[in-house]
């Protein structure tokens, strides 16, 4: 019995030992302090990649579950979170994070635009065996978030229906004159 609990603790320390703390950082939004932000790990909780949580949002689906982290931008504009204090863990891996900061303290579909920041060559980190802690950070992403193109609706959809240029209607109507005067002829 003492070397089967010897055993089962010496699994369970090789286990913890495995997986690597994870914090994250982002810096450069205090123009939205007080707003909601998530973070992200791509092939964490069903996070595919950030084409795929953007259109998600823009169709006014809550991403919450998706998100890795979330919490408030400071008054400093800024989203720290230690990685010894976060709770969260990663197995071995190389791992990419991406950020979305909203406009608003409880985004609510139709009412509240988002940016993602993503990208930063720190967003990208590999755990190995003996890795005790990971931060993601995305740096001051001011250039990012104060870039008012860079926004998007959430559930309001980004894209606009496609609007046919005039020589495409030009063309439709030559070829439906073709088709009739050629109906008439035969």
């Amino acid at each position: 019995m003492r070397k089967l609990m010897l055993f089962a603790a010496c699994a369970m320390l090789a286990a913890v030992t495995q997986a690597a703390s994870v914090g994250w950082s982002l810096a450069g939004a205090s123009s939205y302090a007080n707003d909601a932000y998530q973070f992200f790990i791509i092939g964490q909780n069903g996070a595919t990649d950030v084409a795929t949580v953007t259109a998600l949002l823009d169709a006014g689906t809550s991403v919450d579950s998706y998100a890795f982290g979330s919490g408030t931008i400071a008054a400093n504009g800024a989203a720290n979170v230690a990685a010894a204090s976060s709770g969260k863990t990663l197995d071995a891996g190389t791992y990419t994070g991406f950020f979305i900061v909203y406009d608003s303290a409880s985004p609510a579909a139709g009412s509240a635009n988002y940016v993602v920041v993503s990208g930063a060559s720190t967003l990208t980190k590999t755990a190995t065996a003996t890795t005790s802690g990971l931060t993601f950070s995305a740096g001051n992403a001011s250039s990012i978030i104060n870039n008012a193109s860079n926004w998007k609706s959430y559930g309001t959809g980004s894209s606009t229906d496609p609007t046919p240029e005039p020589t495409s209607g030009l063309l439709l109507l030559v070829g439906a004159g073709l088709l009739g005067l050629r109906r008439k002829r035969a």
